[in-house]
């Protein structure tokens, strides 16, 4: 070899070598996940006239005694696609960051950074990440995706499980995403790990603070863990007036400038991998509490009420099957200054099935059903756009293509 070619590699190989332990020390992503579906929808069985109902709903009107039409929608549900990356800082440290947005496949347009955005630093410590993400709550419980393609979509279990049963305001919800949130995780000890969440409310004033606290622990999923999961969870919302909002205006506290409001959720889950890992079985025991105080007599003081779901999962080849039954109790209610309450007909299920047949990894065909039975007072809704009248049952059968990169 003469000179000119040693001097050539040794050239090459000096200017590569920066390149190379850049490429080890940072990474950068991109990812998504699409699932547009074409959905068939119905209902029956909404609430007549003169039929008797919860104190927290208002009476069936004409209006309100109707179904929604049947019809056909093309839905996204949450595709999405994402940038993330990390960066190796030494010593154990590393920064990181994630961008992720709602693609809306079936209409067009969406918002950048729509979904979890967030940066943050891990250490030896655990990490931090500030920006909007999904609660501690909404991460540790309720896991197991239907198909691969339950976030947004009408088979998801939060439909009843995490919510109230009657009005129409996401404020009762506590599987929501939180803009403005500080995230911590600890380092995993073993097959445990903890989650610690709050976003404070920008917006404070003299006589609201809509704050929110969210916080866990783990048990598996991670090391040492096991085909076995368990997790405990906690929310906390102040001043989101999640009873009031979604009461008639005579028994709302919302205008009351005194009154103030305090809704909890507490969720246990459990899960469990066998058969080598293609069969998982989830389940999901939730209490949620909206108290609220300060507000005028006769008007909304408290309701409260459990849910429970149950979910299965199984893969043959390349088809995977997935089944869902979720439960939510009436409950109990109150109002300012003792006045009767009553809860009959706030009661709501939900049952999903479905099939999905993987070409690969990355694109596959999937079918799925789901019926929301709602008591005669209850609203549960896992409607796209939209919402049933009181009592409405309904039905959704989709057939879609998923593909993930």
């Amino acid at each position: 070899m003469n000179n000119r070619k040693i001097l050539a590699i040794l050239v090459a190989g000096t200017c590569a070598a920066p390149l190379l332990a850049s490429a080890q020390e940072n990474s950068v992503v991109i990812y998504g996940r699409l699932y547009p579906q074409f959905v068939a929808i119905s209902s029956s069985g909404a609430t007549q006239v003169g039929t008797a109902v919860s104190t927290l709903v208002a009476a069936p009107t004409a209006a309100t005694a109707v179904e929604l039409p049947s019809h056909n929608e093309v839905q996204a549900s949450n595709s999405r696609f994402g940038f993330r990356g990390t960066e190796n800082l030494g010593g154990g440290w590393q920064g990181f960051f994630q961008i992720e947005s709602t693609i809306p496949l079936d209409a067009g347009g969406g918002t950048f950074g729509t979904r979890d955005s967030f940066v943050g630093i891990k250490g030896p410590w655990g990490s931090v990440k500030l920006g909007n993400m999904d609660t501690v709550y909404k991460n540790l419980g309720d896991q197991l995706s239907f198909l691969g393609v339950s976030s947004g979509n009408f088979v998801s279990n939060s439909n009843v499980l995490s919510k109230g049963g009657f009005g129409t305001s996401s404020s009762s919800s506590f599987h929501l995403r939180r803009a403005n949130s500080v995230y911590f995780e600890s380092p995993e000890m073993g097959p445990i790990q903890f989650m610690v969440q709050y976003s404070p409310d920008e917006s404070k004033s003299t006589t609201r603070n809509a704050d929110l606290w969210s916080y866990g622990i783990r048990y598996g999923g991670g090391k040492g863990g096991g085909g076995l999961t368990v997790a405990l969870a906690m929310e906390r919302h102040r001043d989101l007036f999640g009873g009031s909002n979604n009461v008639p205006a005579a028994l709302s506290n919302v205008a009351v400038t005194t009154a103030r409001s305090n809704d909890t959720a507490i969720r246990g889950t459990i899960a469990y991998s066998f058969n080598d890992g293609k069969t998982t079985i989830e389940g999901n025991l939730a209490n949620m509490k909206y108290t609220e105080s300060g507000g005028t007599a006769g008007r909304f003081e408290s309701y409260k009420h459990t849910a429970y779901s149950i979910a299965l999962e199984h893969n043959v080849a390349a088809w995977q099957i997935a089944a869902a039954y979720v439960h939510a109790s009436k409950g109990t209610c109150s109002l300012i200054g003792g006045a009767n309450c009553d809860t009959s007909g706030l009661d709501g299920s939900m049952i999903a099935l479905g099939s999905r047949y993987n070409f690969s990894k990355r694109t596959s065909l999937f079918a799925m059903w789901a019926r929301v039975n709602n008591g005669t007072s209850a609203r549960y809704n896992n409607l796209a756009s939209g919402s049933p009248n009181t009592g409405s049952d309904v039905t959704q059968l989709a057939g879609g293509i998923q593909h993930s990169f």
